[in-house]
């Protein structure tokens, strides 16, 4: 399995399984048996998560694919 997937310039490895925009979204992988999804969470949302993705390339498309009013600007986590 690759996660060392190529990062788009807006998006930031916070650790191992974590990623996040200049939004605020966030990708976490989550390891299920040897696979793994990859759950997107859209800044200010009260779900857990908004999607789930096989890749994360796949994940950061689905984000940035979200439309403006899902996509809220907040101050990135330090």
């Amino acid at each position: 399995m690759n996660i060392d997937a190529r990062i788009a310039p807006h998006w930031q490895h916070i650790h191992a399984d974590w990623w996040q925009d200049h939004r605020g979204n966030d990708i976490h992988r989550v390891a299920i048996d040897d696979d793994a999804v990859y759950h997107c969470h859209l800044a200010g949302s009260s779900l857990p998560w908004n999607a789930v993705a096989r890749s994360l390339a796949e994940a950061m498309a689905l984000v940035d694919a979200a439309p403006p009013e899902r996509r809220p600007l907040v101050a990135p986590r330090p």
